[in-house]
Parts: C-alpha cells; sequence; structure tokens
C-alpha cells in the first residue's frame, strides 16, 4: 500500500470512530499487506542555528559534505499513543505527519512558510498529533528492532555540481500489523477535540533516507 491508500484508509477509520460506528470487520483486509510510506522533509533549507528539531540536514560547500537525520519523535509519552496502547505494550515508537491531508510526498507551496516541513517543531505539539505511523512494542519483542530516541542519519560527500535541493524523503516499508481488538488503524479522541488522532500500526522492515531531487539513497537501515 501506498502513502496515498494508507492515509484514506486512515480518514475511514477517523470517520467511523467519529460516528460511533465498528469498522473492525473492514480493517481486517488491511492486516499483515506490506506498504511503503514516505514522509517528505528538509524543504526549507539546512538548519538554523541551534536548532534541534528531530528532522533536518545541513551541507558543507567546502567539504561538499551532506548531513541528513530523521528521528522517531512519536512516542509512548504522548497523549493518543498512551490511550491507543494501553498496558499492552512496553513501548510505541515512530512519526507524528504534520500534514496528513498531503497524499503524496511533496514540499508544501512556498507562501505556507510558517511550517513548510511536515515533520518540523511544531509536530510536536499535541494539535498536529493526529495522524502517526509507528510500531507497538510488547516486553518480549526483540530490543534490537527498537531505536530507543536515536535517529536515523546519514553522511555523504556530494559532486560539485549536485548540491541539495527539494527536499528528502524518509522512506519506510514494511509491513502493517494488527493490533489486539483486530485493527491496524486505531483512533482516538484528540486533545483538541476536532478531528480524532490515529496511529497506523506497522512493522518497520526497511527505512531509508533518499534525496527527492535526484531519488538517490543515501542510507538503508534494516533488512527490508
Amino acid at each position: 500500500m501506498s502513502r496515498e491508500q494508507l492515509l484514506v484508509a486512515t480518514m475511514r477509520a477517523a470517520s467511523a470512530f467519529a460516528a460511533g460506528s465498528d469498522d473492525a470487520e473492514l480493517q481486517k483486509s488491511l492486516a499483515n499487506k506490506d506498504y511503503e510510506f514516505r514522509i517528505r522533509f528538509g524543504c526549507d533549507g539546512p538548519d538554523k542555528a541551534g536548532t534541534d528539531e528531530p528532522f533536518g540536514w545541513t551541507y558543507d560547500a567546502k567539504t561538499r559534505a551532506l548531513k541528513v537525520r530523521a528521528t522517531p519523535a512519536l512516542s509512548p509519552k504522548d497523549v493518543p499513543v498512551k490511550a491507543l496502547a494501553g498496558e499492552a505494550f512496553e513501548t510505541v515508537e515512530g512519526f507524528w505527519l504534520r500534514r496528513p491531508w498531503l497524499l503524496t510526498p511533496v514540499c508544501p507551496k512556498a507562501e505556507d512558510d510558517a511550517a513548510s516541513d511536515e515533520t518540523s517543531e511544531a509536530a510536536a505539539v499535541p494539535a498536529s498529533q493526529s495522524v502517526g505511523i509507528a510500531q507497538f512494542f510488547t516486553a518480549t519483542d526483540p530490543r534490537t528492532m527498537r531505536r530507543s530516541g536515536r535517529p536515523y542519519e546519514a553522511t555523504k560527500k556530494l559532486e560539485a555540481d549536485q548540491p541539495p535541493s527539494g527536499g528528502f524523503d524518509l522512506v519506510l516499508t514494511g509491513r502493517l500489523v494488527a493490533l489486539p481488538d483486530g485493527r491496524v488503524i486505531a483512533c482516538t479522541r484528540s486533545q483538541t477535540g476536532d478531528r480524532p488522532a490515529c496511529l497506523i500500526s506497522v512493522q518497520f522492515g526497511k527505512v531509508s533516507i533518499e534525496r527527492a531531487d535526484t531519488h538517490e539513497q543515501l542510507a538503508q537501515w534494516g533488512s527490508g
């Protein structure tokens, strides 16, 4: 399943939750399907001085060294995650989406520069915790599969005629995993009281970072 297909399915799950409908039977078809989910970031250019955002990049024009990072900022401490994970899971790791209405991984229009990255610092505030993609871990799951706050980082020396532009894609691939109630997409009430907060339950089989302009893969983690 693609990013678009998963976000449309999440919209349906949120609608069912808000309407009080039971969509467990409809969601059964999602379990164990393969997926590829792309998250665009870095659209505003390199990190600003003193930044501590979970996603970002730097480029040294003299050495042509590009450094990129993507940190799983979704955590079990987030209110929606606490509500959905309950006592059944030891921890949850993943990513909140800044703009879940973007069905394709693109940089937003230039005039929306107040918070243009999908994974900007604003993604950490409760109002934006509406759609996340995450892996749920029980106490018996191998701890080697967990990031435990460690970012995905890549460093690469670029050719002189290939300076970075257009952002980067964090590419998540693996399979969708049913939660104890049979649903792959679990929703709960948001802190703001408007649209529900939903999590897509997955296994992160492979994670990679690509340049959005050239589609060059900068690094890869996992077996795929």
